[in-house]
């Protein structure tokens, strides 16, 4: 899947560690290659993580969020916030509860 971030195209892929060693060296759920433009999300990696058991297709789109984040955040050229992985991730997880909002608010 392709996605246009600020102008540029960016390819969101699905891959295993096995086909994408970096991320089972960074022990990621997912790698933003920004200067690829391309998002990879571990496939099977989000699957072993106790905290996904309950809800394992919310949390591989909250990592597909937070890569997405990275994204925004350094083609805006704000490289200090895209590499602050607690805003990131704050951000991944409370977009889409701001987006409800705006949604309600009719102000998008």
């Amino acid at each position: 899947m392709k996605v246009n971030i600020l102008g540029v195209e960016y390819e969101i892929l699905q891959m295993s560690e096995e086909e994408f060693p970096k991320l089972k060296a960074m022990n990621s759920s997912g790698l933003a290659e920004l200067y690829d433009k391309k998002l990879i999300i571990n496939k099977n990696n989000y699957i072993s993580r106790e905290e996904t058991y309950d809800n394992l297709e919310e949390y591989a789109k909250k990592v597909i969020r937070h890569e997405i984040v990275h994204a925004f955040f350094h083609e805006a050229g704000l490289m200090d916030y895209c590499k602050d992985e607690q805003l990131v991730d704050w951000m991944a997880l409370q977009i889409p509860k701001i987006s409800k909002v705006f949604i309600e608010a009719n102000c998008i």
